[in-house]
């Protein structure tokens, strides 16, 4: 089976195993999505009265820099520092607002206060609502509003903002597909020493076999840049046959493997792990997958440790059988490993897995309709895999209070099921599929987040 091929057939287990490869633009578009990073300017070697009021709140807010982490305080700080007028502060809270975590999501209040530090001449803030409200992810799109922003900020030579808008050409999220316009953005942020864009651009030349050797120059050259990612990129590429076909692709994987480990990449071991399971180039064996993956999790990769919870808790269906209470153990014994709120998603979605029956359904469906608010797209994203009966279960109720489902509440996604969720879908920010993909983890995840 060629890697082609093989690829494809992959799509058919990726429920069951939890694959996370970056498939196609409409995946790799979520990244967008992602909030802004917090800043994280090393406090320890500054004097206190030297660092920003903003980074002295997120270290108190994320346990940064040394700092014991007291989530209270930080956001106390941080507030009083907004309402001072601190623009960097503004912005910041108001990204924290868009999606909630340190505290409860408002993206009204989180807009009011990017648009003021915009409007005050805050490149950050023109940046975040710029996406968003291009994206339509957190508050309603608007486009030219949001495009005029981004294009503001390109115009005095923003390679962050040229990154993002390349994005939005790259994938039609928002705005049309062109890959020239995406492409001369992602160079322009390149030559300013910014690898991010031409990863991206490069990452969907090699998956659409349009130009695979111009594809793979592209992403050596990101990688050159610091974009340690597309190494990833380029051995996910290498091992499904991407750069040259057959076996001069897989030839091609140990090499991109070494460079993506040198430049501190952690899926690197995701992607091994992969070969290892499903017999790419040696042969498949699942126990041992899972030993890989167990050490590469003891020795703090955060990747792996993701990786290793779904595929204990799901199963692949072939070689590797379901324990949860391996999945269990794993975040209990590595804490470190991941957020409080991931921890606890992680946790609900090993709880609402264990039972398949009617009222087993039921009863978890309840315990999730009591923990949506602290969901994330990706907490749902994953909770649909885990159980996917259950948010059906969740999603007709919706529908059934809505008014766009009048049959049983039984966790089948039936023809009546997924006319209520495409009716439901188009009502929801975000450019979704509502048509062939209303079942994708992408849709559905919107859906349970989006109430």
């Amino acid at each position: 089976m060629r890697g082609h091929d093989f690829r494809y057939w992959m799509l058919g287990t990726a429920l069951a195993t939890g694959v996370l490869m970056s498939m196609t633009g409409v995946a790799l578009a979520q990244d967008a999505a992602t909030p802004v990073a917090p800043a994280t300017e090393p406090a320890a070697s500054q004097d206190a009265t030297q660092v920003s009021p903003r980074s002295r709140a997120e270290a108190l807010i994320y346990g940064l820099d040394g700092q014991t982490k007291d989530v209270a305080a930080g956001l106390a700080l941080l507030e009083t520092a907004a309402a001072q007028g601190d623009l960097p502060s503004q912005t910041s809270l108001g990204n924290m607002l868009l999606w909630g975590g340190p505290l409860p999501a408002d993206p009204a209040r989180g807009e009011a206060l990017l648009s003021e530090a915009a409007a005050a001449g805050d490149s950050e803030a023109k940046l975040v609502l710029g996406r968003q409200l291009i994206g339509g992810w957190a508050i309603p799109r608007d486009l030219d509003r949001g495009k005029g922003l981004l294009e503001e900020l390109v115009a005095k030579g923003d390679p962050k903002a040229e990154v993002a808008l390349a994005e939005f050409y790259l994938y039609g999220t928002g705005l049309p597909k062109d890959w020239e316009k995406a492409k001369a953005l992602a160079e322009a942020a390149a030559d300013k020493g910014d690898g991010q864009g031409i990863w991206k651009y490069g990452e969907m030349l090699m998956w659409s076999e349009r130009d695979p050797k111009g594809a793979e120059a592209i992403l050596n050259r990101a990688g050159e840049l610091g974009a340690g990612q597309a190494y990833a990129t380029l051995a996910e590429g290498a091992m499904y046959g991407y750069l040259g076909g057959g076996s001069v692709s897989r030839a091609k994987f140990e090499g991109y493997a070494e460079k993506a480990r040198a430049a501190g990449n952690q899926r690197i071991e995701v992607l091994d792990a992969i070969r290892q399971m499903w017999g790419i180039s040696m042969r498949a064996d699942g126990p041992k997958t899972v030993e890989e993956l167990t050490q590469a999790s003891n020795a703090g990769n955060r990747e792996a440790a993701r990786y290793l919870l779904g595929l204990l808790r799901d199963g692949n269906g072939l070689n590797i059988q379901k324990d949860r209470a391996a999945a269990e153990a794993l975040l209990k014994d590595h804490p470190e490993l991941f957020t409080d709120s991931e921890r606890a998603a992680m946790q609900l979605s090993i709880d609402v897995a264990k039972r398949r029956d009617p009222k087993g359904i039921a009863a978890s469906a309840a315990v999730v309709q009591s923990r949506r608010a602290d969901l994330s797209q990706a907490a749902a994203e994953d909770l649909f895999k885990a159980a996917p009966n259950v948010v059906i279960y969740v999603l007709q109720e919706d529908l059934k209070a809505k008014g766009l489902y009048s049959g049983k509440l039984d966790g089948l996604a039936g023809p009546l099921t997924l006319r209520g969720m495409n009716k439901l879908c188009k009502t929801v920010p975000g450019g979704l599929n509502c048509t062939d993909g209303i079942l994708s983890r992408k849709t559905v995840g919107a859906l349970l987040v989006n109430p």
